[in-house]
């Protein structure tokens, strides 16, 4: 369900004395300064205890299992991002390598690994014209979020990718099923060519594709859960831990894919995917039947050059209150076109990613119900981005996004506090530019930067108390761990 992430900017007028503030101004700056050397100060502090651990590679249970190194599978050894082994690996259903079950102690190796991530986030303007908090906290050095992953092969032909996490909301931790892909497989060969034919479940549309320009893993492919965000984003990117699929997928040759998949709820027999997820709080995203996904892509490799020209999209109907999953329902299309050049020569190597997605919006049971002003909407959402790799220890990245739509008064609005309209537009957009840098396999360091040039369809006074887009970007820096 589409809902608007500022309603916290639509806040009442208090009065602070002048020297109260200047004094609460001080703190606030010395915490912020004492926030970043407390960062920097665990950053090395870990780096040093880490550098005497055995590395890590990839995922760790799949490392376990393969014995390859990060690079192999990832970009310049940066997870998500894939390389075209680490893509074959995935379709054909997480099967290289040895089986878990076997050895002499029964198992070959330990299909589990641990991933964290800390770090602190910098607001441009933490508080709006009046001191009121619209970022927070600021500055302070923080526990982000920790998964545990189960990845293996279970037998020749079967494999499993699974991650529960634990997250911090800000205040308050939760624990939730992350991405759940399971996968059976077998190969053809139908004339001398190769034809790959699997069987895909999953709890995550686009959570199974291979490439970094769909929804589940785009750039940026991890953000301050502290940053604020646009109002609307298209259906397809709003499933996840929601939803539970059973689908087919061909590969023919390593160059054609296609993929037909239907999503329904995740309850049931499909619980286990969607641990953690309360539909009964109303604010879910509760489908429907069954809703199909679709996704066709054609690939070409000359040297170290990879080509991929791709669309995608997904049908789907929800209920507009999740704790009551009767009567009407809101339909959504989704129609996404994507494509990604890479280089991968050498130590030096480039990602150019592109992903456009439009989306039909039929506000069929919200619109009686006066939970949209309009019957009828659109979403269209755009990004463009890329990423260099140099001898797999740095990572340059940026990006520019857009996502704009009709306006809707219902989900969009923004009143200043006197009380008048200021906008009913979802439009935003900005960039997002990134430095990471791969210590050792276990600890990566990430300094992010997201900016925004228009927010909710304005580009100044976005609150009615003088806010600019700019007053909302945020400073990350963050370490994330795997072992």
């Amino acid at each position: 369900m589409v809902t608007c992430s500022l309603r916290a900017l639509q806040l009442s007028f208090q009065i602070q004395h002048p020297d109260v503030e200047t004094m609460h101004m001080k703190a606030k700056f010395a915490r912020t300064i004492a926030g970043g050397v407390a960062v920097l100060g665990l950053a090395l502090t870990l780096a040093i205890l880490l550098s005497a651990v055995p590395a890590a590679h990839a995922l760790p249970s799949y490392a376990r299992q393969t014995g390859q190194r990060c690079s192999s599978c990832h970009t310049g050894g940066n997870w998500p991002q894939l390389t075209p082994w680490g893509r074959f690996f995935k379709l054909s259903g997480y099967t290289a390598g040895k089986s878990l079950l076997g050895g002499k102690d029964g198992f070959n190796y330990v299909p589990v690994g641990i991933m964290g991530k800390v770090g602190a986030t910098w607001a441009s303007q933490p508080n709006n014209s009046l001191g009121q908090t619209v970022v927070s906290p600021n500055g302070t050095p923080e526990a982000y979020g920790f998964t545990a992953e189960a990845g293996t092969k279970l037998t020749d032909f079967l494999g499993i990718f699974y991650e529960y996490s634990l997250g911090n909301n800000f205040p308050g931790w939760t624990g939730s099923t992350g991405a759940a892909d399971l996968r059976a497989v077998h190969f053809f060969h139908p004339g001398g060519q190769e034809l790959l034919m699997g069987i895909d479940s999953n709890n995550n549309p686009t959570v199974q594709d291979v490439w970094n320009t769909v929804p589940n893993w785009g750039y940026p492919f991890a953000a301050s859960p502290q940053a604020l965000g646009g109002p609307a984003s298209p259906m397809i990117d709003n499933l996840g831990g929601q939803a539970a699929s059973v689908g087919v997928y061909a590969l023919l040759n390593r160059q054609l894919y296609v993929e037909i998949s239907e999503y329904r709820v995740a309850t049931n027999f499909f619980r286990w995917m969607s641990g953690g997820t309360s539909f009964r709080g109303g604010g879910g995203n509760y489908l429907d039947g069954f809703n199909p996904y679709w996704r066709v892509y054609w690939t070409t490799e000359h040297g170290p050059n990879v080509l991929m020209v791709g669309t995608f999209g997904m049908h789907s109907n929800v209920y507009p209150n999740s704790a009551m999953p009767a009567g009407p329902t809101n339909s959504f299309t989704d129609q996404g076109f994507d494509s990604q050049y890479e280089h991968l020569g050498g130590s030096n190597e480039l990602s150019i990613r592109f992903t456009y997605i439009y989306e039909n919006q039929a506000w069929n049971a919200s619109f009686p119900q006066g939970g949209s002003s309009t019957l009828n909407g659109n979403i269209q959402s755009l990004n463009l981005n890329g990423t260099y790799t140099l001898h797999d220890r740095w990572a340059f990245n940026a990006g520019y996004f857009a996502n704009n739509g009709s306006n809707n008064a219902d989900l969009y609005a923004i009143t200043s506090p006197s009380g008048s309209q200021l906008t009913t537009s979802p439009n935003t957009n900005g960039y997002t530019l990134e430095i990471d840098r791969t210590l050792t396999q276990n600890l990566k360091l990430t300094m992010q930067y997201n900016g925004f040039f228009k927010f909710n369809g304005l580009t100044h006074n976005i609150d009615g108390m003088g806010r600019t887009p700019g007053d909302n970007n945020t400073l990350w820096l963050s370490m994330s761990m795997a072992f």
